[in-house]
């Protein structure tokens, strides 16, 4: 097959839009210690999450509780510590939330003996320990949920609300799934894995589990000797799975003839988080020409190959990687996290399936970005509290593809008014507060825009012109 590479230069538009990402709260209120929000998992529209107030600014009690259980509404006074799963300091580090016929599940340790299952309805009093074994990375298929428990080899169990089994237990050989790297597909678990049999002579590959024979099965040995193939990443897309093979990116129908390198991406290596949007396979790789770590995507129905960003900077400083990861969708966009040319701080970043936005360049280190509400929640750092938890309302943005910017205002700062060129009248303007509040709007009808009636602090100045925006900041003395 002739090999289909469609290459286009994402335009980056890196506009400060800072007024539109806001601190929710400083769940860890000293200085620049961090609360460390993480684990971030929406049940009955709110948001739970892991965070650890070491100053107890913000506990019961005003104590340190380490790692635990924390809840918000997407409102700074609705963002509170839910509950202590291990007394005292130590932290129980609440991790792999799922949700299974309406109630939420997740994994902690409550005693230091291990972590063990959880269930709550969201409350306090309803958060208790069902005990058991440790959950990874839980996975629902067919009324039943599967994990890994890590204290037991690995092994594969289902869970039914109630107990919790190891599957193809009665005398079979069972697969090791390595860092609980699976999926489903057509009614089965398929996933990266060995077994002590297979392992000296083929390595760590592809199986399949099936739960009607309750038994393993070889799907490929994909490096066709005892090597490992390095699965990771997997993802569905239609009938198939995508997934991580030797750094590049394979695809599998559940079968051996099946299971094939996906030849359009086979000049991009090192790929890593995968992401389904739009029916179409989004991912970080290197096409070894200069373009390191970039967001590519994958369409299946053209199988075409289109680099989505093109960050450029000195690669004498390690620049040009873009690193996306930690994806969310709202509305027309895939929201991600992204760095910058020479800067490794992650930002927050969209793309509409074409081009890529840098959205905020203040707030750094996003990680976790999860969806509430029509708003985007994360963790950031703006290099002042440390990793707080941090909110961006989508609904306010007004970014569009940047063009030719002739707009100057002066004089900034400024305590009267400001000067606006010519070619801007009768255009509308509007002025933000840095809390995403407009403050002042309306037409430009002469040179001068009066501003002596804002309060003294900054502010970002938007202005439509020809259906584009461009924004200056603004500071008010």
């Amino acid at each position: 097959m002739k090999q289909k590479l469609l290459l286009a230069i994402a335009f980056i538009a890196f506009l400060t839009t800072n007024a539109q990402v806001t601190k929710l709260k400083e769940i860890n209120d000293s200085g620049d210690s961090s609360s460390q929000p993480s684990n971030l998992f929406v049940f009955n529209n709110k948001i739970y999450f892991q965070a650890d107030d070491s100053n107890g600014s913000n506990t019961p009690g005003g104590a340190d509780l380490g790692d635990e259980l924390w809840v918000t509404d997407g409102t700074e006074a609705g963002t509170t510590f839910l509950k202590d799963l291990r007394t005292g300091s130590d932290s129980s580090g609440p991790s792999f939330f799922f949700e299974f016929n309406g109630t939420m599940y997740f994994s902690a340790n409550e005693t230091g003996d291990g972590n063990v299952l959880f269930s709550s309805d969201g409350t306090a009093d309803g958060t208790t320990s069902i005990g058991g074994l440790f959950v990874f990375n839980p996975l629902e298929l067919d009324g039943l949920v599967y994990y890994i428990n890590t204290t037991d080899d690995n092994g594969l169990y289902e869970f039914n609300g109630t107990t919790q089994t190891k599957v193809a237990n009665a005398g079979a050989e069972h697969v090791n799934f390595l860092g609980a790297n699976f999926t489903s597909l057509n009614g089965k678990i398929i996933g990266y894995g060995s077994t002590p049999t297979d392992d000296p002579t083929i390595g760590v590959e592809l199986y399949e589990y099936n739960p009607e024979t309750d038994s393993y099965a070889l799907i490929k040995d994909i490096t066709g000797d005892d090597g490992n193939a390095g699965i990771s990443n997997f993802v569905t897309i239609g009938s198939e799975v995508y997934f991580e093979a030797t750094g590049n990116v394979w695809k599998s129908d559940g079968t051996t003839d099946g299971t094939i390198a996906v030849e359009s991406a086979s000049s991009i290596g090192g790929t890593n988080n995968y992401f389904v949007w739009n029916n179409a396979l989004y991912f970080e790789g290197d096409n070894f020409e200069g373009s390191n770590d970039q967001l590519w995507k994958y369409d299946p129905a053209t199988d075409t190959i289109l680099n989505v960003s093109n960050i450029t900077g000195s690669t004498a400083t390690g620049g040009n990687n873009h690193d996306p990861s930690d994806y969310a969708v709202l509305g027309d966009y895939l929201y991600y996290r992204g760095e910058n040319s020479d800067d490794s701080s992650g930002y927050i970043f969209r793309t509409n399936g074409t081009t890529s936005e840098n959205l905020d360049s203040t707030i750094k280190d996003i990680d976790e970005i999860t969806v509430l509400n029509g708003k985007l929640y994360f963790e950031g750092d703006d290099g002042v509290t440390g990793n707080e938890l941090y909110m961006l309302d989508p609904a306010t943005l007004s970014i569009t593809k940047v063009f030719k910017d002739s707009l100057e205002i002066y004089p900034n700062p400024t305590s009267d008014y400001i000067n606006i060129s010519s070619e801007y009248l009768d255009n509308d303007f509007k002025i933000y507060s840095l809390l995403g509040q407009v403050v002042k709007k309306g037409k430009i009808t002469s040179s001068k825009i009066k501003v002596s009636d804002l309060s003294t602090g900054s502010y970002i100045l938007k202005v439509t012109k020809d259906q584009k925006t461009v924004t200056k900041k603004l500071v008010i003395q």
